[in-house]
């Protein structure tokens, strides 16, 4: 077994984000972070207790001020005051995701403060990579995949929901108590089944920030959840988790030769089956047109920027929508093929 053990050997093999990259972060929540907000019906939110999807409707959380917004409460045990909270914000039919990160207040009237630390669009290829928007013609069939005898694993449904899952996000914290919600997209089965008491993951190419990779030097424990696209159920699951780069591990996960860069293993302790009215959401027509995350995050960049890339950015933000949108998913499509994708 080769693990990966410190941020060293972690930025030598994943290498680090460019500085743009870096620009989208925004710790304000302005105009474009309210738009989402506004549209998103689902949410992701990871705390101490796990990952939990929250919504079921557009406007599932609410911006109380420029730094501080609130959820419905999330867990039946509210994480405590203090306390990491991370969120991922999807909405139908984007491939950009938007990550939000915070610390929990006290509830208040049914809902959960959390003062914003950090919130950036998150680029596409995780949801192009799980074609999530697009219902598999002939996915998986539950009743036929190999259930394991023992272990958290073999509780009733999951198997078969792993099987056909073709994208998860995954919660992971540093030692600080930080909190993070990272998605990941790959064909059916992105978390794969290794044995009764263990699942893992491909790291493929990203954005460089790798932040569940970097908590994962400091903290193993990590929560998990999985979709399946047109389904009503999730399966969420907990335990701790080690990065791996051994050859073989990570043959077995490459796409037309191309290989992850590494791979994350989770030691399972909790599974479960769980319906879930949020994610029902997730197919359900728009009342409302979208807002363009693309254009959010050049914003955000150019809020940051200096002068050369405050230039470029605002260009960006304030192009035609549609030329702009094909050039980024030309893009996309360039990256994928390179990792294996069709």
């Amino acid at each position: 077994m080769q693990l990966m053990t410190t941020v060293e050997e972690l930025e030598a093999r994943i290498g680090t984000p460019p500085r743009p990259v870096l620009l989208k972060s925004t710790a304000v929540l302005d105009d474009g972070c309210r738009a989402i907000f506004a549209a998103a019906p689902v949410v992701a939110v990871g705390t101490r207790s796990g990952t939990v999807l929250v919504g079921g409707e557009p406007g599932v959380a609410h911006a109380e001020s420029d730094t501080r917004l609130s959820l419905p409460l999330p867990l039946p045990e509210p994480p405590a005051p203090g306390t990491g909270v991370s969120m991922l914000f999807l909405l139908p039919g984007r491939g950009e995701t938007f990550r939000c990160n915070g610390i929990a207040g006290a509830v208040r009237g049914g809902r959960l403060p959390i003062e914003v630390t950090e919130a950036y669009v998150h680029c596409a290829r995780c949801v192009l990579r799980a074609k999530l928007w697009t219902t598999p013609s002939a996915p998986p069939d539950p009743a036929l995949t190999a259930v394991p005898e023992s272990g958290p694993l073999s509780a009733p449904g999951v198997a078969g929901v792993l099987a056909a899952s073709p994208f998860a996000v995954v919660t992971s914290r540093d030692a600080d108590g930080n909190a993070d919600t990272s998605p990941r997209g790959d064909g059916p089965g992105v978390l794969r089944m290794l044995d009764g008491h263990t699942v893992a993951f491909a790291e493929r190419r990203g954005n460089k920030r790798a932040d569940t990779l970097h908590n994962l030097m400091s903290c193993p424990d990590v929560s998990l959840l999985a979709v399946v696209p047109g389904r009503g159920e999730v399966v969420r699951l907990r335990g701790t988790a080690r990065v791996r780069v051994d050859p073989g591990l990570l043959a077995s996960m490459a796409l037309r030769d191309q290989a992850p860069a590494a791979a994350v293993v989770v030691r399972v302790e909790d599974a479960e089956l769980a319906p879930s009215r949020a994610v029902e959401a997730l197919w359900a027509p728009s009342p409302a047109p979208l807002p363009d995350l693309n254009a959010i995050a050049a914003a955000h960049v150019a809020a940051r920027g200096g002068r050369t890339t405050k230039a470029l950015a605002r260009g960006v933000a304030g192009a035609a929508s549609g030329l702009t949108r094909r050039a980024l998913d030309a893009s996309y499509r360039s990256a994928l093929r390179k990792e294996g994708y069709d």
